[in-house]
């Protein structure tokens, strides 16, 4: 049972063969332009980000008795020595299967196993996915890679053992990805370009590098919604009068939309009278959108509040320009000029929230 596979030359390169330069063949078809460069991302030198290419290949899992199954797929390595040199990257095409070294019978081990690259600067170079076979022991440790190689998995071979089981084996892989594609990497572990576009698999998330940190949260809307509150009384009566406002920035392309919410109102016409408030929106100096109460009794008691929602549209024509814009909602008393009060709190507050719309 072989203990190391032998590996190709990428899938984009079948046919070609190795001569004299075949190392070179490995490490320079591509691989450097294309996939994304952690040393220059942080500013020394250049340094290609060894791992498997996307997130499902060469995953390791247990085989029959003493063996362990690796599936196809494709890798990435960075020449160790000499970092300038760029990366090496090569393929396994059809599932292997690896001899593991038989147990120690009173002590366990650590084996990894790896997918590297062996640069000899002749035809004999090559690419493979190997077992690295540790030192059993009362505390065994990790054993040390190769060089131009990545470890795609850790296995614990306990005493005696006669059979690789999935409890053994830990998933190490780490992956790489072509300058603009989403690496699958945990949170905060990528000093990426900025713009860098991760995955963490741990939290189910996706982050980004802004140039400052390298786990900063995805953002997917063009700009951040505005909120405006109030959380003490406003009154008004029958003159329009702005209850809130925002400021906004917007790109000329992105609808918004607009949302107000108030806890409750009265007015204080009379006993045995009744009013109407009406409320306007408005995106600079255009109505946009409006809305009024009920009938409700103007005894000066506080009544239910209520909320809506307008979104802008190309079909109504009145997605904002680019540029800064002023959003605001006025209330009105439609029963004449009788004192009405928006009640508000601290834990009842009144609302307006401006954000991109149709998202």
């Amino acid at each position: 049972m072989a203990t190391q596979v032998t590996t190709s030359l990428p899938m984009w390169l079948t046919g070609a063969t190795y001569d004299a330069n075949s190392g070179n063949d490995l490490r320079n078809s591509g691989v450097t332009a294309y996939f994304y460069d952690q040393g220059i991302a942080t500013g020394t030198t250049i340094g290609v980000l060894g791992g498997v290419v996307g997130g499902t290949g060469l995953a390791v899992s247990p085989g029959t008795g003493m063996t362990v199954t690796v599936q196809p797929g494709s890798y990435v390595v960075p020449n160790s020595s000499t970092p300038t040199a760029g990366g090496y990257a090569s393929t396994l095409s059809t599932q292997a299967t690896l001899a593991v070294q038989t147990a120690d019978p009173s002590n366990s081990r650590i084996d990894i196993v790896v997918a590297y690259v062996s640069d000899v600067g002749s035809s004999s170079s090559f690419g493979a996915i190997q077992i690295i076979t540790g030192v059993a022991g009362p505390s065994p440790s990790v054993p040390t890679a190769p060089a131009n190689s990545i470890t795609l998995a850790r296995l614990t071979v306990t005493a005696a053992a006669t059979s690789i089981t999935a409890g053994m084996l830990s998933d190490v892989r780490p992956f790489t990805v072509a300058t603009g594609g989403i690496l699958v990497a945990p949170r905060g572990s990528v000093n990426g370009y900025k713009g860098q576009i991760a995955y963490d698999p741990a939290s189910n998330a996706f982050y980004h590098n802004n140039g400052t940190t390298n786990a900063t949260q995805l953002h997917v809307l063009p700009w951040v919604p505005i909120i405006q509150t109030q959380t003490a009384n406003f009154v008004f009566d029958g003159s329009e009068q702005t209850v809130l406002s925002a400021t906004i920035t917007t790109d000329g392309n992105t609808d918004i939309e607009i949302y107000f919410k108030y806890a409750g109102i009265g007015c204080s016409r009379g006993v045995g009278t009744s009013f109407i408030a009406t409320f306007r929106m408005y995106v600079d100096s255009s109505a946009v959108d409006g809305t009024w109460t009920p009938s409700l009794p103007g005894d000066g008691t506080i009544y239910n509040g209520s909320a809506w929602s307008y979104f802008t549209s190309s079909g109504a024509g009145d997605t904002p320009s680019a540029g800064t814009h002023t959003v605001k909602v006025t209330a009105q008393n439609g029963s004449g000029l009788y004192s009405t009060t928006i009640a508000a709190s601290g834990t009842a507050k009144t609302l307006l929230r401006v954000g991109p719309g149709g998202m």
